[in-house]
């Protein structure tokens, strides 16, 4: 039985070099390609190389425009996006060789009969030799042995622990991700052993394993997360063998207050969120929280960070508590604590507005200007001043400081807020409109580097209010983000064709000098969408494909960018 799959070949081949993907078509042909197994959305292999890498596709929703997730164990895997093991993989899956795994199973059935013909002693010799040329086989074997023999103790079972998880020190990726490919297999069977021995003595070795794993990940750079089969098996053993263990709540609220308390380890559940903690037990644990942030909080300077995420793990559990049973005049109290920077004072005044207190709102907004530094802190403090004075109905006070706020600093967002707030108060100024324009042309600045922030703000508040005569004649002759002279020109298109096709050209061309494939391949698809809109609107293409073939002569450097430009816009050469 075959799992029907297919890789988008042209993704592949847009994201991997030419040399690669032509040694990819070599390991192909060669069969150099093994062990395939293809699932619904996945496929991993053996490919030969210099040496046998393991390989591994993984088809998926669409990331930053990537549908296909590539990992393997070779070295240039490191720097390429894709590698030639992969593509050969990738063509091996579309291109399935199915009378080879006719063969394969012809094969595999004559082996059997073979053995099966075989003495005993022959057949352990066999298996033998096959174990002392293996590595690692040895040790699995004997955990498989013992395993069955149901006699292997916690003392045992700790030490099988440690030899799982040598101390190494290790940098190279690959050779990363065979030192837990080999932990992976002995942790399969070793998992299997815990569970034979009681809760405690599970719950034990189950710890002792997540600490020899944060401990081999002080030496081993895992930035690749090869680990991550252990290290969820790890941690929810952990979570569920809490709930069995036969200690008191009282034990158990200590444990968990304990680890709230201090950061032990960079691996481990989430503690206390991913404990499912009983209703006697949580009171506990929330009572202890709550006395030691009490007795911590005096005795240090919040401007000590260690002081002050000591405090935050202390109050977290308390506050979500809080939110919970919606006790918000609780969780001001303890956000209160750890507060000492603007967005702290600002975060308690959220909660006063949520819960329709504007006027302790207005108190903590008041705590915020007092540790404001910068212009920047003071803007944001007079933008959250907008809010709350709209929630204390001081529409005027409101208006005038979100239209000042506008003027110092003017950008669209800032229009949108203010067209926003007039329906919110129901202040009208019959000018706003032509103010608003005056001042977005007048923040206007053109740099020979680039141009300011808010250049475009002018054309995005044409492009809002639909006035498109005003917004093409503003973007023909100034600056723009390339958002918003795709918008305007596509709004264009029928009434002004050739001056859409200007656009894009300015588009295309700020896209082509990222120099990478991906921003070919993004060009090309601009101008493919824009000559299916000029043929679905009934315009000349002789304008469009002038402007093709100008961009194909300005960037003839870019060899990838013009063989793609040729395969899809052949009549424009």
């Amino acid at each position: 039985m075959f799992v029907s799959l297919q890789f988008e070949l042209s993704e592949i081949k847009q994201r991997t070099n030419s040399r690669s993907y032509q040694l990819g078509q070599i390991l192909y042909a060669s069969g150099k390609v093994s062990r395939l197994s293809v699932t619904e959305n996945s496929a991993t292999a053996i490919v030969s190389g210099s040496d046998d890498y393991y390989t591994s596709l993984q088809k998926g929703d669409s990331i930053q425009g990537k549908t296909l997730q590539v990992r393997c164990t070779c070295p240039a895997s490191a720097y390429q996006d894709i590698c030639k093991h992969a593509v050969a993989v990738a063509l091996l899956v579309e291109n399935p060789q199915e009378k080879e795994h006719v063969n394969d199973e012809a094969k595999q059935s004559q082996l059997k009969n073979w053995f099966k013909q075989k003495p005993v002693d022959e057949l352990i010799d066999i298996l033998m030799t096959y174990i002392d040329d293996s590595i690692n086989e040895l040790d699995k074997w004997q955990l498989i042995m013992r395993s069955e023999e149901n006699n292997v103790t916690a003392s045992e079972l700790s030490k099988l622990i440690t030899k799982a998880l040598p101390a190494k020190e290790m940098w190279e990726w690959n050779k990363v991700s065979e030192y837990f490919t080999h932990a992976d297999e002995k942790f399969t069977i070793i998992f299997k052993l815990i569970d034979k021995v009681t809760v405690t003595e599970q719950w034990k070795l189950t710890l002792k394993a997540n600490q020899r794993l944060n401990k081999v990940l002080e030496r081993i750079d895992d930035s690749g997360g090869f680990r991550f089969y252990i290290e969820d098996e790890l941690n929810q053993r952990l979570v569920t063998l809490f709930n069995q263990l036969p200690w008191s709540d009282e034990k158990k609220a200590l444990w968990i207050f304990s680890h709230t308390e201090e950061y032990k380890y960079d691996v481990f559940p989430s503690v206390p969120k991913d404990f499912d903690l009983s209703p006697e037990v949580k009171q506990i644990f929330l009572a202890q929280c709550l006395n030691m942030a009490k007795q911590k909080a005096p005795l240090g300077d919040l401007n000590d960070w260690e002081h002050r995420w000591s405090l935050q793990r202390l109050t977290a559990p308390l506050i979500d508590d809080a939110k919970h049973t919606g006790d918000w005049e609780l969780q001001c109290q303890l956000m209160k604590i750890t507060a000492i920077r603007l967005s702290d004072y600002l975060a308690i005044a959220d909660v006063c507005l949520d819960n329709s207190e504007a006027l302790k709102a207005k108190y903590w907004l008041q705590q915020a200007y007092k540790v404001v530094q910068t212009p920047s802190e003071k803007g944001e403090c007079q933008a959250y001043e907008v809010k709350v004075r709209v929630a204390l109905a001081e529409y005027e006070k409101a208006w005038q400081l979100a239209w000042q706020l506008f003027s110092c600093q003017p950008s669209f967002i800032r229009y949108k807020n203010l067209e926003e707030l007039q329906h919110q108060t129901g202040v009208i100024d019959v000018q706003f409109v032509d103010k608003v324009e005056q001042i977005l042309a007048d923040c206007y600045v053109e740099m020979g580097s680039g141009f300011t922030a808010n250049a475009d703000a002018l054309l995005d508040f044409y492009i809002d209010r639909n006035e498109v005569e005003k917004a093409r004649t503003w973007a023909l002759a100034h600056q723009a983000n390339t958002n918003s002279l795709l918008t305007i020109a596509n709004l264009m298109i029928a009434s002004h064709p050739n001056d859409c096709i200007s656009l894009y050209q300015r588009v295309v061309g700020s896209i082509i000098k990222q120099t990478n494939n991906s921003a070919y391949q993004e060009a090309t698809d601009l101008l493919l969408k824009l000559k299916r809109m000029l043929i679905a609107n009934n315009a000349e293409l002789k304008t469009f494909n002038q402007m093709v073939k100008q961009v194909a002569q300005s960037y003839k450097q870019k060899r990838n960018m013009q063989k793609l430009f040729k395969e899809h816009f052949s009549d424009c050469f």
